[in-house]
């Protein structure tokens, strides 16, 4: 009966330990500067020059660059906003080979770069006013103008953009494969869209500094991830992104702060949101995997949501039953 006791006491103990730790959140600073971007083991971000973190080796590398902004990365592949030159123009990376080249057709100073394979998408403009999406195959060395829009985003053979035809703009997916593109917002005043697998997320700018909308291209419904508060200004709005099960956005609380925040992760599956930073004053989150990273005041900081001290394992829980120390 002692024994069958001691592992009754064993099993809630570790339950317990197991609620309290999950409840907290590890957050580590890596580096310094601003515009992080993730792609499973490789954290990218720029304080002029790009940098790429291992989250394997915990080593920074940093590429020589002197006005590097607006990082994307895909597996080995990186591609920035870059004005070293004196002139807006793309720079492409490949991390094996340290290879370089340069898109300078139809970039201007407010291209953002996205990438997906080989491809590259982002927007410009002649004239500050009619903007157009560019697509850029890296394999080919092969441009192209797909669509009147602004921030593209691209995943596997779909490449997603906000157009504003006179009203209010509104989120298309244009497939790559067919040449078409359709509009999937049909009401709000949509911005920055984000693209994972079969969800698309963007930001609905209706009222104040707005909301979070996904819609899922498999099922064609829409959902409401964020709906805010008008009432004390905490509104969503802005910094998106998602990968896999989770999005993550900026909490505003500071109206005059649009671009500042608290961080926060929504799991799709539960619909629930997790704080992750506190002060409403980061920037920029992004997401892949477990992995969350973003800007804070010239910093750089990451969050593992299962951090070996966020769940502790039972391996570890059982291993410090003989040893009399509590699991790290």
């Amino acid at each position: 009966m002692k024994n069958k006791i001691y592992s009754i006491s064993l099993i809630f103990i570790f339950l317990t330990l197991l609620s309290t730790v999950a409840s907290a959140t590890q957050v580590t600073k890596i580096g310094s500067g601003s515009q992080p971007v993730i792609d499973g083991s490789k954290i990218v971000w720029t304080d002029g020059s790009i940098h790429v973190y291992d989250l394997t080796t915990q080593k920074d590398t940093v590429i020589s660059a002197s006005s590097a902004s607006y990082p994307a990365i895909y597996g080995k592949k990186l591609v920035w906003h870059d004005e070293s030159n004196g002139i807006p123009e793309l720079t492409v990376y490949d991390i094996s080979t340290a290879a370089r080249s340069q898109v300078t057709q139809n970039v201007d100073a407010g291209s953002i770069p996205a990438i997906y394979g080989n491809i590259i998408v982002w927007s410009a403009s002649s004239d500050g006013t009619n903007y157009n999406v560019y697509m850029h195959d890296i394999s080919t060395s092969t441009q192209k103008k797909i669509a009147r829009g602004n921030s593209p985003d691209i995943f596997d053979k779909r490449i997603v953009y906000y157009y504003d035809a006179g009203d209010l703009p509104q989120i298309y997916t244009y497939d790559i494969a067919t040449g078409k593109a359709i509009d999937i917002s049909e009401y709000g005043d949509n911005y920055y869209p984000h693209i994972y697998g079969n969800k698309v997320i963007w930001s609905d700018f209706n009222t104040r500094l707005g909301n979070i909308r996904m819609y899922d291209i498999a099922t064609k419904q829409q959902t409401d991830v964020t709906t805010g508060d008008d009432m004390i200004g905490y509104d969503t709005g802005g910094a998106t992104d998602i990968n896999g099960n989770r999005i993550v956005y900026l909490k505003h609380n500071d109206l005059a702060s649009a671009e500042l925040g608290d961080v926060y992760v929504y799991n799709i599956a539960t619909g629930q949101s997790t704080q992750l930073s506190s002060g409403n004053t980061a920037q920029t989150p992004a997401v892949s995997g477990n992995v969350v990273v973003w800007s804070d005041s010239g910093s750089i900081y990451m969050s593992d949501l299962f951090a070996t001290n966020i769940f502790p394992s039972v391996a570890a829980f059982t291993a410090s039953k003989t040893s009399g120390k509590a699991p790290l």
